[in-house]
């Protein structure tokens, strides 16, 4: 359970707004990147598994939260 709801969104379309495709999948402790993003997308998704990460670069999580923002079926 997660109480915390910012943005509610459809992960792959999160992805794709941000240029993203689907690679290879590799879990990290902490994301530094949107490269990393999509690395540990790919893996837990893969496993049919959710997971939490911290993101260690303000300005790049300020970015994909405004492009997660922005998107039209965002709710």
């Amino acid at each position: 359970v997660n109480a915390c709801v910012d943005v509610v969104l459809s992960g792959v379309k999160l992805l794709q707004a941000l240029g993203l495709s689907p690679g290879n999948g590799k879990d990290h402790s902490e994301l530094h990147s949107r490269n990393d993003l999509e690395e540990a997308f790919v893996h837990f998704m893969g496993k049919g598994a959710a997971a939490e990460r911290f993101f260690s670069d303000k300005e790049t999580f300020h970015d994909i939260a405004q492009v997660a923002s922005e998107f039209p079926e965002a709710r």
